[in-house]
């Protein structure tokens, strides 16, 4: 009886023996995975810190970019190239101009807050914007420079908005004497494009993110609190922030990234309670062991030998023989093959369509590239038709040309939503073309309610089913007649628009027929309906509603109803 005690007391501290040993290796290796976690931790919240700053520096590289793109455009366009050589009486007549091409700049850039243009003696000939009836700040703008440059921080004095400014000289591109400078663009710029650089670029919560200019002075800022400057302990690792800082590609300025020290190694990793868990789980272990050996250890080696035959044989499934957790286990492994499968396959669907999806915007990106040039050459070549109607007193070929300028500014503007307002005078530009080109025989009519211009609808809404009005309907009728079109609303929140003309109509047949190839976006009449149909229907769904209605020899009305909120993409227009 003594012996069986002392060898069932020995097996016993052999037990507890062995439990110790493991508790002992489980608690080493968790001391040394924690450690290991939080260098891998800090190591991957540094690495993920320097990708944000790459990504603002490459988002800074692409501003500087395009800003000396549209430096470039608007310093060496005809009107402001021509104007640096004239006297100061040429100048005049050619002030309308030089706005003109102003205006376009600064819709290009809504961060433009002004534009300065000297002469090579760097005396101030033209100016549009924020200062330009007063001379605060002069001598910092009117300095001389032979190249781009991007100036420190300033204020106006009769505003508390911080303003930097783009230095652009302009040399003589007929000049034989390389690098001759007639003068230089400045452009005062706003810094809320450079707040938007540094959004979502945070690597954590607290990190505070600051673009400084060549006086550390604070031109744009992410997280932390509001500063003007910031000194040089700022730009210093210490033992609160990890600081990192970068010149940028604009000459002088800086980006300053500061982490604090505790969010390097992200959340607490609960060391007690996961050493809590690993002796309990330890106690359970030793407690288990032989029961586990047989009800669960040989069952899951047996699951492992049918994993490494699936790999040769992926249609095999394993027998379930029991009703217990293996045998569910069994069960959802045959459940996870097969769903394997499945995913397989639309994984591969997923990356057939992901591909001809890059393929479209790749297409789509060539074509924009393609079309960024073109409006440039077409204003300015309207431009210069009107400039030489208006010479030779032909006053109507400068009147069309004027108002087929503002058609075509109108049709390249960025965006698909516009006011009603805006809409209303494309249409209005359009009539007076269609005016002169049918000798007002034909005539477009516009009706608005007060309350109704400044609501929002998607772009081209009226105008294609007025061109439709008046080359199917009109244009066939000698004695001409008119299109109107009627903007009210109907409800608190609805829009309805009316486009009826008195022209020749068409039978209930071909109305019919019109209806069907609209809906299909086989519209042989024109594109524009069923244009208009299929945007209807991207924009508003079933919210909107298209109706036509047409009489033999009396005329055609169509009629839009539609809700006066739109979105486009993630964006609400009101």
């Amino acid at each position: 009886m003594i012996r069986k005690r002392l060898r069932k007391q020995s097996i016993f501290i052999q037990l507890f023996a062995m439990g110790l040993i493991l508790m002992l290796v489980l608690l080493a290796a968790f001391i040394i995975t924690s450690s290991q976690r939080k260098l891998s931790l800090r190591e991957n919240t540094l690495n993920f810190n320097e990708q944000h700053i790459v990504q603002i520096e490459n988002k800074m590289e692409e501003y500087y970019g395009r800003m000396t793109q549209i430096a470039t455009v608007t310093a060496y366009s005809p009107t402001i190239y021509t104007y640096f050589f004239q006297d100061s009486v040429e100048r005049v007549t050619f002030t309308e101009d030089v706005n003109t091409v102003f205006s376009n700049t600064i819709l290009l850039e809504n961060n433009i807050s002004g534009i300065y243009v000297f002469d090579q003696d760097m005396e101030l000939i033209a100016s549009m914007g924020h200062g330009e009836q007063g001379a605060e700040n002069m001598e910092l703008i009117q300095v001389r420079k032979e190249q781009q440059e991007y100036s420190n921080i300033f204020y106006f004095s009769n505003s508390n908005m911080p303003y930097y400014a783009i230095y652009f000289p302009v040399f003589d591109l007929n000049s034989q004497v390389y690098g001759q400078q007639i003068g230089m663009c400045v452009f005062i710029m706003e810094t809320d494009k450079l707040m938007e650089i540094l959004q979502e670029e945070q690597a954590t919560s607290h990190t505070q993110l600051y673009i400084l200019d060549g006086e550390n002075q604070v031109l744009a800022q992410q997280g932390g609190k509001d500063a003007d400057e910031i000194n040089a302990d700022w730009m210093r690792t210490t033992k609160d922030y990890q600081v990192t800082c970068r010149e940028l590609p604009v000459g002088g300025w800086k980006l300053v990234s500061r982490i604090p020290q505790k969010e390097l190694f992200g959340e607490e990793d609960g060391s007690i309670l996961y050493l809590g868990t690993y002796a309990l789980a330890l106690g359970l272990l030793l407690c288990m062991l032989l029961f586990c050996y047989r009800r669960l250890a040989l069952p899951i080696r047996e699951m492992e030998d049918f994993v490494g035959k699936v790999l040769e044989d992926p249609k095999a499934r394993i027998q379930v023989h029991r009703r217990d957790e293996i045998g569910t286990v069994e069960a959802s492994l045959n459940q996870m093959l097969d769903s394997l499968v499945e995913k397989n396959l639309q994984i591969r669907k997923a990356r057939e369509k992901a591909y001809q999806m890059e393929a479209a915007e790749k297409q789509l990106q060539i074509l924009a590239y393609r079309n960024q040039i073109n409006p440039h050459f077409l204003y300015n070549t309207l431009d210069c038709i009107r400039g030489m109607a208006l010479y030779h007193e032909e006053d109507e070929i400068a009147e069309i040309t004027l108002a087929l300028s503002k058609l075509f500014r109108f049709a390249v503007k960025g965006g698909n939503v516009v006011r009603v307002e805006e809409e209303l005078n494309y249409i209005q530009e359009y009539a007076h073309i269609i005016h002169h080109r049918f000798r007002e025989r034909i005539k477009v009519q516009t009706e608005a309610e007060e309350g109704v211009l400044t609501k929002s609808v998607i772009k081209f809404l009226l105008q294609p089913l007025i061109e439709n009005a008046v080359f199917h309907g009109l244009e066939q009728k000698i004695e001409g007649g008119f299109v109107r079109a009627s903007i009210s609303m109907t409800g608190e929140h609805t829009i309805q628009c009316i486009v009826e003309d008195n022209g020749c109509g068409m039978e209930p047949e071909e109305v019919e027929e019109l209806r069907e190839r609209i809906k299909s976006g086989e519209n042989q009449r024109g594109v524009g309906m069923a244009n208009i149909y299929q945007r209807l229907k991207l924009f508003y769904g079933e919210r909107a509603s298209f109706r036509i209605e047409s009489v033999p020899g009396e005329g055609t009305k169509v009629t839009i109803v539609l809700p006066d909120q739109v979105e486009e993409g993630a964006t609400a227009y009101v």
